[in-house]
């Protein structure tokens, strides 16, 4: 059926978080310098091991507790690591288990004098042709100067993903902003780099948006399951039973993107039916419950609906990503 091809689409929606391996050149580390002031704070949603260096292999300094906000001095290239300063030590938490304030994009990467290690690169370009470089992402302006043609980059950030866009690099020591038509990735994966695009409201409602309806879709598959082979007479056993959802969009970031409100009301739709089906199967596995033809007819009509929402807020994942108003896709390289 159209209707199952189409789920089975959504389980393959792609989630942009977790831990990321960077692979590419190694790549030295620049003289230590004096950390400089920072408008970037981080805030730690779970308790973290401080680390000596941006990895899980490096030695534990501190145990940072929930909810600290920090300041923040630097980054890892992919940014899956932020460098901070915790009672009077500079270490590194995942960012995974953050959240910010501030350009984070715009700390140093490698941070201020870090542990001596060595790293890879997630990606390294080429210039293509004389490289015009900018201080903002959007490429607006007199430009700060230009890297000769045939001079390789490190790349550290990125503003979409398709068409024209553009890059973070780093040069001289510096992290400018460039055009990628010209620039030929020579090594690494420019896609693990962290994307300016989903720092902000729109773009963080993109990928809860992706994550909450995957998450749908597999308590949904679960339930449905139990409750379609109880209507065929089929045993079913009581454990374990099918998560419950709870959708994490922001209601702040919703309200300031009025275009994901039908997506919302129609994954919150699909989300209330499925808990609910999932609530009177647990019901139904309590000693000395009767289950009735009714009772499993209630169930089905049940889940038939959260398909159908499920369906429509999965409609909207391409059209919302695609319309992001920090991606431009519609104009070619000027530079």
């Amino acid at each position: 059926m159209k209707t199952r091809s189409y789920l089975a689409f959504l389980t393959r929606v792609g989630i942009v978080l977790g831990v990321i391996l960077t692979f590419g050149r190694i790549h030295a580390q620049d003289t230590p310098t004096d950390a400089p002031p920072t408008s970037v704070y981080v805030t730690t949603q779970d308790f973290l091991s401080l680390r000596q260096g941006p990895g899980t292999a490096f030695q534990r300094l501190a145990v940072v507790p929930a909810t600290t906000t920090l300041p923040a001095y630097g980054r890892s290239s992919d940014t899956q690591w932020v460098q901070v300063l915790y009672e009077g030590q500079r270490g590194w938490l995942a960012s995974r288990y953050l959240v910010w304030s501030g350009d984070i994009i715009d700390l140093p990467v490698d941070g201020v004098d870090p542990y001596p290690f060595i790293r890879r690169a997630a990606a390294v370009g080429m210039t293509t042709r004389e490289t015009p470089f900018f201080a903002n992402p959007d490429l607006t302006g007199t430009p700060l100067g230009t890297i000769p043609v045939d001079n390789e980059v490190e790349l550290t950030g990125r503003l979409g993903e398709r068409g024209f866009f553009q890059f973070q690099v780093r040069w001289q020591g510096q992290l400018y902003w460039v055009g990628n038509w010209n620039i030929r990735i020579v090594d690494g994966d420019y896609l693990r780099l962290l994307d300016l695009a989903y720092l902000y409201p729109y773009g963080r409602l993109i990928l809860r948006l992706q994550q909450d309806v995957a998450l749908a879709l597999g308590s949904f598959r679960q339930i449905d399951s139990v409750w379609s082979r109880i209507s065929h007479g089929q045993q079913v056993a009581c454990a374990p039973i099918p998560p419950r959802i709870d959708n994490e969009l922001s209601e702040e970031d919703v309200l300031r993107e009025p275009l994901f409100g039908p997506a919302v009301v129609a994954l919150n739709d699909a989300t209330a039916n499925i808990n609910t089906a999932i609530s009177a199967f647990e019901d139904a596995c309590a000693p000395g419950f009767v289950l009735t033809r009714d009772y499993v007819q209630a169930q089905l009509v049940r889940l038939a609906e959260a398909e159908r929402a499920l369906l429509v807020a999965g409609s909207f994942l391409e059209p919302l990503a695609l319309r992001n108003p920090l991606l431009d896709t519609s104009t070619g390289g000027g530079y």
